[in-house]
């Protein structure tokens, strides 16, 4: 069977229409990986101010300890 140009024409508004589907779908997910990317920047700053402060904390003990 081959194919008309109604049908040609049929299948590329398919396309088309699933095209756009998939378009706001990835501009949905690049939002999110903005949104995740944003969030762990966050949780890494967070663990270096804690880290540092952790460390500061066993320096100043260690200090104290070497002092006595």
């Amino acid at each position: 069977m081959k194919p008309t140009v109604a049908s040609n024409n049929a299948r590329i508004i398919k396309v088309e229409e699933d095209l756009t589907v998939l378009e706001e779908k990835v501009a949905v997910l690049d939002k999110q990986f903005t949104e995740v990317m944003a969030k762990l920047d966050i949780v890494l700053k967070m663990s270096r101010v804690l880290v540092t402060m952790v460390a500061m904390t066993l320096g100043f003990d260690l200090g104290l300890e070497e002092m006595m």
